[in-house]
């Protein structure tokens, strides 16, 4: 067992950490897509449809399993999760899809300014550069597994000796799946609006 009892710093950053993630997945895409988002808007088809089906099929159902099964964790030990209503799972699992959208529709709007290429590497930037901050000051939180007492109190263990970090293995390969897929797939199509 080891102490990790960390920063006011790495907990406010805790907060933001899978929001980052889902803004940046949807910066990504909208980067990817540049080109049919270019010609026909932000929600032309297939580009829109594959985002929201990643953001409705994968995000939201992973988010949903984890802050009911693995709540201590997923509230990133911040808040006592007996505290919170079990209903509370619900518009925070909208909340995770619905922040890949928002990245999606941010980078859709981006791509449509003059000065696009400028204004994207900017947000891709400083959105990469804040995720990497905000994990590295999370990463005790991140890479811990406890209840959310025992984390106060330092009694914690590594994520592969509970069942959550094989819970977490199968969510990062399902959500890696599902952005490779995706990602091939807007490239595929922005070759087709390219192309016409």
């Amino acid at each position: 067992m080891r102490g990790l009892r960390g920063s006011v710093a790495a907990e406010v950053a805790a907060i933001f950490v899978l929001a980052l993630v889902n803004l940046v997945t949807g910066l990504v895409f909208a980067a990817i897509a540049g080109d049919r988002v270019r010609a026909d808007g932000p929600f032309a088809s297939p580009a829109f449809p594959l985002v929201a089906l990643h953001a409705g099929g994968v995000v939201s159902p992973l988010a949903l399993y984890m802050y009911l099964a693995h709540a201590e964790w997923s509230w990133l030990y911040l808040i006592d999760p007996d505290r919170v209503p079990g209903l509370a799972a619900i518009p925070l699992m909208v909340a995770h899809g619905g922040l890949v959208i928002v990245g999606w529709y941010v980078g859709a709007w981006v791509q449509r300014r003059a000065e696009r290429r400028r204004m994207m590497r900017i947000a891709l930037g400083v959105s990469a550069g804040l995720l990497v901050l905000v994990l590295a000051l999370t990463w005790p939180r991140l890479t811990s597994s406890a209840t959310f007492a025992g984390y106060a109190r330092g009694a914690t263990v590594g994520l592969f000796v509970v069942e959550l970090g094989y819970a977490l293995l199968v969510a990062l390969l399902a959500l890696g799946g599902s952005i490779t897929y995706v990602a091939v797939e807007l490239s595929r199509d922005g070759r087709r609006a390219r192309s016409r």
